[in-house]
Order: C-alpha cells, then structure tokens, then sequence
C-alpha cells in the first residue's frame, strides 16, 4: 500500500509524540479515522446507536461515551428507551 507523503509525515508525527512504532501510530490513526468515519455517520443518522457500537466492537455505553466525547449528542428516543424496557422485562 502507498502511503501519500502527508500522511507519512502524520504517521511519523505520531510515532515521535507517542514514542511507538510507525506500525504502531499507523492503526491508532487508522482507528481514529474509522472512529471518526461512524460517529459523523451516527450523527447523520444513517445507522443506529447499535450499528455504531457493533461497527466500533464496543458497549452501547462506551459508544455513548465515545459519541460525547466527541460533541454528538444522543438522538435516542422516549419510544427506542420503552422498547428497550420491554424487552428487558420479557427476558425475566
């Protein structure tokens, strides 16, 4: 894979701050990115809070965190709250 000279410089920016291999700042940028990519994608409202959190391979709540953390704010609805309820309700 050919790696543009901008992003290099950023992988090798990220290696020298962190003090980690360039293979190393590679895939923390690469997830950044990828992080970012489903949060935007989230926040458009083209997939769900779940979808995010399986795409991201984390807890709902760690997805939350995450969304506020970077300045999305939830769009979970009084009705997807309930649902959720119920079918808590109906597993016990």
């Amino acid at each position: 894979m050919r790696i543009p000279g901008d992003i290099d410089q950023a992988i090798e920016y990220v290696s020298k701050v962190e003090k980690i291999e360039k293979a190393q700042s590679l895939r923390k940028l690469a997830r950044v990115g990828f992080e970012y990519y489903v949060v935007k994608t989230y926040r458009e409202g083209k997939i769900t809070l779940r979808e995010a959190s399986d795409l991201l391979q984390l807890t709902l709540s760690e997805t939350i965190d995450l969304l506020l953390e970077m300045g999305v704010k939830g769009n979970i609805r009084a009705k997807d709250v309930l649902a959720s309820l119920n079918t808590f309700a109906q597993l016990d």
